[in-house]
C-alpha cells in the first residue's frame, strides 16, 4: 500500500499527523525451485522491514534534517565591547522521518481473504515539506548462542542471581524479574515514580 500525502509536522510534537494512507510493505517467499510459498508455511519471527526517506531520485538520504530552532541568529553589527566573545553551538540534527520506523512482520489475512505477510508503518511522519520517497529495507535478524542446559525440576538446583545488565533494565521500568541469593524480586513504580520492590 503506497503513501499519497502527509501534512508536514515541523519541529513539535503536538500536532503530528501520519502519512495517509499508512504504507504497508507485503513481502512474498518464493522456495528453492521459486515457487510462491504459503505465507502460513514461513517462520517470520526474525524478520524486520525498516523505513527511511530520501529524495524523489533516491540518491540522497532525507532522514535527517537541521532543527531551524537551533540556528545561531543573527550576529550584532556592533559588539557590545571590544573583547566580547559570542559562542555559538552547533545546530541540532533531528530525525526528518518520525515515528514507527521499523516493524516487524504480521501474518494478516489481506482484503480478499488471503493471508500474507505484512509489514505495517502507520505512524510516520515527516517534519519538511518537500516531495520524497520512502525506503524500505527488509533484513532477517541472525540470532545463535552457546548450547545451554535444560534440567529436569528434581536435579534443578535454582535459578542463578540476576545479572547487573537485567538489574539495571529493571531499574528504568522493564517487567523483568530480580533475584538475589535464589529469591526473586520484581522492580515496580508507586504513583510518585518512585521505585519499590516486592518480593515474588
Amino acid at each position: 500500500q503506497h503513501p499519497i500525502r502527509a501534512r508536514m509536522c515541523g519541529f513539535g510534537e503536538k500536532d503530528r499527523r501520519p502519512i495517509d494512507p499508512p504504507p504497508v510493505v507485503k513481502l512474498r517467499v518464493l522456495d528453492e525451485n521459486g515457487r510462491l510459498m504459503n505465507s502460513e508455511d514461513v517462520d517470520t519471527c526474525k524478520f524486520v522491514v525498516s523505513a527511511t526517506l530520501w529524495a524523489p531520485n533516491m540518491e540522497n538520504d532525507r532522514s535527517i534534517v537541521i532543527n531551524p530552532n537551533t540556528l545561531p541568529g543573527p550576529m550584532p553589527m556592533y559588539p557590545s565591547s571590544s573583547s566580547s566573545v559570542m559562542s555559538l553551538s552547533e545546530p541540532v540534527k533531528v530525525r526528518n522521518l518520525v515515528g514507527t520506523t521499523v516493524s516487524g512482520a504480521y501474518l494478516l489475512k489481506d482484503e480478499h481473504d488471503q493471508h500474507n505477510i505484512f509489514f505495517i508503518f502507520h505512524d510516520l511522519s515527516v517534519r519538511t515539506e518537500g516531495r520524497f520517497r520512502l525506503k524500505f529495507q527488509f533484513t532477517i535478524i541472525p540470532s545463535q548462542e552457546e548450547p545451554r542446559a535444560f534440567i529436569e525440576s528434581i536435579a534443578f538446583p535454582g535459578m542463578t542471581d540476576s545479572t547487573e545488565l537485567s538489574k539495571a533494565f529493571a531499574k528504568q521500568g522493564i517487567k523483568i524479574t530480580i533475584r538475589k541469593n535464589g529469591r526473586g524480586r520484581t522492580f515496580q513504580q508507586d504513583d510518585d515514580g518512585d521505585q519499590e520492590d516486592d518480593d515474588v
